[in-house]
């Protein structure tokens, strides 16, 4: 379809095999997320970009395929103003998904569409700050879970997804499947871990999820059919910062996950195992950890200091 076709004025669906209702905003959520899936993106990530199309049919309450070039310029600029460079990213990925990949929309709005990067320094906690973070966790699941994502060095989704039968006792290793990019890897299951999740798991016995939901009640892991939800951790977390006293700004679950990193580093752990540890495709990703080191920053600081110093 060219960028002279005007949808708002009405078109055929150009989807022929959807089965839902075309004015339900989650059913266009699950449609994008499920062929986002089908191009190999991870599920998480899918539903990450499928999340702008279900606000988009929210705020003109119509099909996407109704709606002009002009509509969804306006509807751009006015989430341009309430995201960062990496929400916006996530707002055009979705975009041209739906209407260049799906509808083959040829629309010139879509093809110029770029966001700055942004660089922000991640928080690190120190080794102190999470272990005050542990001795202050009173629920048995969110100790087991946010242990386990600082220990292995988890993402958050990663943790959550955790069966038991990822657990390889015998070569002490955890099964990380479907991580970043739709990639399975193995990381080392440290002993402490290992008996803590061996012990939590024999709270609730729940077949299929090491982390199941727990219900209203508390009562629901044994038969939960999902793990815990993002919010439930994600609000558990801030509880468990402020009762440990940690006022450290931007530190979210995430921030174990690069606390794991630094603190592997600082121990003297190679970077080419913490890169198969971490998941990561590509070296220079973690070589941002390098300079966030302390033994990194406070040897620079010697060498520096050193060499300028003979400089008379």
């Amino acid at each position: 379809m060219s960028n002279e076709s005007t949808p708002s004025e009405g078109v055929l669906n150009p989807l022929p095999d959807i089965n839902f209702d075309v004015g339900d905003p989650n059913g266009w959520y699950r449609y994008v997320a499920d062929s986002l899936v089908l191009t190999g993106l991870a599920r998480r990530s899918g539903e990450t970009y499928a999340r702008e199309v279900r606000i988009l049919v929210r705020r003109f309450d119509r099909p996407p395929f109704m709606l002009s070039e002009g509509d969804v310029r306006t509807f751009i600029l006015e989430r341009h103003k309430k995201l960062n460079g990496s929400s916006q990213r996530i707002l055009y990925r979705g975009l041209r998904f739906l209407f260049n990949d799906l509808f083959k929309y040829d629309w010139e709005l879509l093809k110029g569409l770029s966001a700055k990067r942004e660089i922000i320094e991640p928080t690190i906690l120190s080794r102190e700050e999470v272990g005050r973070l542990f001795n202050s966790i009173k629920t048995p699941h969110i100790y087991a879970y946010l242990r386990t994502v600082y220990s292995c060095g988890l993402r958050l989704s990663e943790a959550l997804n955790i069966k038991p039968g990822d657990i390889d006792r015998a070569g002490g290793l955890l099964h990380v499947r479907q991580g970043k990019g739709a990639k399975d890897r193995k990381v080392v299951l440290p002993s402490l871990t290992l008996d803590m999740l061996g012990r939590y798991w024999r709270l609730h016995r729940n077949p299929d999820w090491l982390f199941p939901a727990l219900g209203r009640d508390g009562k629901g892991g044994p038969t939960a059919t999902k793990p815990m939800s993002v919010c439930a951790v994600q609000g558990a977390m801030r509880r468990e910062l402020k009762r440990a006293r940690i006022t450290k700004a931007r530190v979210t679950i995430h921030s174990l996950r690069h606390a794991y990193a630094t603190h592997l580093l600082e121990a003297g752990v190679p970077l080419t195992v913490l890169q198969q540890q971490l998941g990561h495709e590509k070296m220079h990703t973690t070589l941002r950890y390098v300079h966030l080191s302390k033994p990194a920053q406070v040897d620079s600081a010697r060498i520096i200091d050193r060499l300028m110093g003979a400089i008379r």
